[in-house]
């Protein structure tokens, strides 16, 4: 009586396994103009800034998607002298705040959720987005969905795994179907998704222009299966996988890439960006893309910008491509979430492999981050060494890196360099993550000299963030 019970069952499940799902196949674009249009669109945006600011958020779970909205919320609490535009009846001022600002959001990993959550939702974020995703426990759902045996059949095909789940989940609770195309159209900063091309090493953006290279639809593409990338860590997540159609459109690849291939200058920067964009270009050498984390080529989010303006000849040339080229101010705010290896765990035995792991991809990335930000300031410096060689007034640069190890007090700089690069942290820690970058953004000297500048004042932030049970919105903060 028990045997056939479970021969019917073996029977579903091998029927199940022979209709195994398939990952989603990113679709392909015969035309490119359009696409062109939407990043051109948002240039034109920035063109009365009085600074072009561009915010990164970096990687760490749901504490870089804390800390990351935690400074939205800061920005949004500073507000700007008002700015007139012409109406109907005349002059009219402009309430604005410092978050009104922002022009564009390079985000990798965990910041990849706020940043693609804000870009959707925009000043909507603080009414949800800490409910739906920040006191969510979200590792607990996916440890369920990839144990759950109706889910096996899928996760033993060989076209759909870890990763491709989590994409389903992570549309279920946050983006609900919203593709790339849906993002870039709303009002708001361009916001850039970082992951990582597991064969070449170089970060992948999820922007228009990289679509083109790979002649595939930006439109369509789902903002979920982005942000999966871009937050997809080696091991626990498997890599997104997307076809590559490069070569059979009508993109034409820039000329400052065109240069640099044609004459290859082995210590250039600019060479390698330019060669490895290249690649993208020939389906036939490179018919598919894998992609993994955004942390672990870049897990600022910053270098891609850098090495973007490098390559089209300095800061100054890449904003003049954009027509920006009357700006006087650009800001960087880089809300990194690193944490460091805690000491008090080594008590002298072999370390297991968790250990070994956890702390040797820390190093790479901590490495990593100080060498990004180093490269960052040394164009600062030449960009402006080229404005006075060329007697020009050089362009005011802000370079705002906020980190726990800014935190004067040694306690609490051990308390958040502890938190765990996790996807679900309590409430508390959520709210203390979302208070302590606040508090960062307004003591940073960098962003006090940018508020300065711009007219606004920056608050005294006290206290800790109420949560949501206190307050209907996080937007109640208080600020003295």
């Amino acid at each position: 009586m028990i045997a056939f019970p479970l021969l019917c069952i073996a029977i579903l499940w091998v029927s199940l396994a022979g209709c195994a799902a398939h990952y989603p196949i990113n679709p392909s674009e015969g035309s490119v103009d359009r696409q062109l249009q939407y990043h051109v669109k948002k240039m034109e945006q920035a063109r009365s800034d009085e600074v072009f600011m561009v915010l990164c958020f970096s990687g760490g779970g749901t504490r870089a998607a804390s800390m990351s909205y935690g400074v939205l919320e800061a920005l949004k609490a500073i507000d700007l002298p008002a700015r007139p535009t012409l109406q109907a009846q005349g002059p009219t001022p402009s309430k604005r705040t410092l978050l009104d600002e922002v022009n564009v959001i390079m985000s990798v990993s965990g910041g990849s959720f706020t940043a693609a959550y804000y870009g959707l939702h925009g000043k909507d974020i603080f009414k949800s987005f800490r409910e739906d995703f920040l006191l969510r426990d979200v590792q607990g759902a996916l440890f369920w969905k990839v144990t759950n045996p109706f889910n096996w059949p899928r996760l033993f095909s060989a076209q759909f795994d870890r990763s491709d789940l989590a994409q389903e989940y992570y549309d279920e609770i946050l983006f609900k179907g919203a593709t790339l195309g849906d993002m870039i159209k709303k009002e708001g900063p361009l916001v850039t998704i970082l992951a990582t091309d597991a064969i070449e090493g170089i970060s992948f953006s999820f922007v228009p222009q990289h679509f083109n290279l790979i002649c595939s639809d930006y439109d369509r593409f789902p903002v979920s299966r982005a942000v999966t990338a871009s937050s997809a860590f080696p091991g626990p997540f498997s890599p997104i996988v997307l076809k590559n159609y490069g070569g059979h459109c009508d993109y034409k690849v820039p000329n400052w890439v065109m240069k640099a291939v044609e004459n290859p200058d082995l210590s250039s920067r600019v060479y390698w960006l330019a060669s490895s964009m290249y690649l993208y270009t020939d389906a036939k050498a490179k018919p598919y893309i894998y992609l993994i984390d955004g942390g672990v080529s870049d897990n600022l989010g910053v270098q891609g910008v850098i090495e973007s303006m490098a390559g089209q000849g300095g800061i100054r040339s890449a904003l003049a491509r954009s027509g920006l080229s009357n700006l006087g101010r650009v800001a960087f705010v880089i809300v990194d979430a690193q944490t460091r290896i805690q000491r008090g765990t080594i008590f002298g035995d072999i370390p297991g492999l968790g250990f070994v792991v956890d702390s040797s991809s820390t190093i790479m990335i901590n490495r990593n981050n100080f060498n990004t930000l180093d490269l960052l300031r040394r164009y600062v410096r030449d960009w402006n060494a080229e404005d006075v060689a060329a007697g020009r007034k050089p362009l005011d640069v802000y370079v705002v890196h906020l980190n726990f190890d800014s935190l004067p007090d040694l306690k609490e700089r051990e308390y958040f360099n502890g938190i765990p690069t996790a996807l679900s942290l309590p409430a508390e820690q959520v709210d203390k993550l979302r208070d302590v970058a606040g508090r960062l953004l307004y003591g940073n000297q960098d962003f006090k000299r940018l508020v300065n500048d711009i007219g606004g004042n920056v608050p005294v932030k006290t206290g800790q963030p109420e949560s949501a049970a206190a307050t209907p919105s996080p937007e109640s903060r208080k600020m003295q």
